[in-house]
């Protein structure tokens, strides 16, 4: 599967709200009376786990009034066989559901893979987040009403909700060095340089009218930074006498902020090396290569893994996934919500 789900997906299990949706006191459920089909029906598996229809259709309606809603606040008129990359709008909000639902799968079987489980803890903020939004609500009875406008009931609520708990979780060991989630050093450090960028200072002699006489100053430079007794500070000191008052900076590559042959020479540096003299037609420069920006690098990495593992997960989607036609869906499921 090649659908890439949305990270803010998970937003949702970590605080599920009741947003949208009429009271439903009638018999069938809202996804049953909108698809025709048995809603603990098996409609598809993840990686050999069988998900039931509701939690698809659940995702279908959201990712339905998404783009309704989009369409509503520009002025458009929605029109689900509109044609669009790979399809049309309704094969489009059909494939981002079945992305969410995927992701959602694969969570839980990282979590049966690698022992992470719901606990006592847990459990009691489930049943504190329930009561929190039964007050909210005016009483568990009108969040119950609330709930079946969106097709759930407090087990589907909480199944759902337990899903962002399970990641939190399944982070927290990703987080621990020599866990079976620990990412390899090499990884992340790649990661963070294609996502983080590059950090570099330079000493800089500008070329000016004399190229020969800044050649000069920087080779006499440069045998000051081979004999320094602390070369970081020597360094320091020349970038500050020389030609680029920038100081140290972080470039990704192709952005423009440096000369590429000095992009590739600070690609091949070390933290804390420091290059050799090179040649362009601004000058003279030496670099020092400056600590990876790290910051919020090993969230991104685990989001990375993780939506990874759910476009490569193997789905298996049934007769009646094929035969669901979003648009019939969604007319009668946001009919009903609205």
């Amino acid at each position: 599967m090649k659908k890439r789900a949305t990270a803010l997906a998970l937003v949702l299990c970590l605080a599920l709200t009741a947003c949208g949706g009429r009271e439903d006191s009638r018999g069938q459920g809202l996804f049953q009376r909108a698809s025709g089909m048995e809603e603990d029906t098996v409609l598809l598996t993840v990686d050999g786990r069988e998900v039931p229809a509701w939690r698809y259709l659940y995702w279908l309606r959201r990712c339905c009034g998404r783009l309704q809603e989009q369409y509503r606040s520009a002025g458009l008129t929605l029109d689900w066989n509109a044609p669009v990359e790979g399809g049309t709008l309704a094969d489009y909000v059909k494939d981002q559901a079945l992305a969410d639902t995927a992701l959602y799968a694969t969570v839980e079987n990282w979590a049966d893979s690698h022992g992470c489980a719901l606990d006592e803890v847990d459990l009691a903020a489930l049943e504190s987040a329930w009561a929190e939004k039964a007050a909210e609500y005016g009483g568990e009875e009108a969040y119950l009403r609330r709930l079946a406008g969106m097709g759930l009931d407090r087990a589907r609520m909480e199944e759902i909700t337990a899903v962002g708990r399970l990641y939190a979780k399944l982070y927290g060991l990703y987080l621990e060095e020599g866990s079976t989630l620990a990412p390899e050093p090499e990884a992340l450090e790649a990661f963070a340089l294609e996502r983080g960028g590059i950090t570099v200072d330079r000493v800089l002699f500008a070329a000016g009218e004399d190229r020969e006489a800044a050649r000069q100053r920087a080779a006499e430079a440069f045998a000051r930074l081979n004999t320094a007794e602390d070369q970081r500070a020597e360094f320091a000191a020349l970038a500050a006498a020389g030609d680029d008052p920038a100081g140290p900076r972080t470039f990704t590559l192709g952005d423009g902020m440096l000369d590429e042959a000095l992009e590739a020479a600070a690609q091949t540096l070390e933290e804390g090396q420091c290059s050799g003299i090179l040649e362009t037609g601004e000058g003279f420069s030496i670099l020092l290569r400056g600590e990876t920006d790290r910051s919020g690098v090993e969230e991104a990495y685990f989001d990375y893994l993780l939506q990874e593992a759910a476009e490569n997960a193997a789905v298996r989607l049934t007769e009646d996934y094929t035969a669901l036609d979003p648009a019939a869906f969604a007319a009668q499921a946001l009919r009903e919500t609205e």
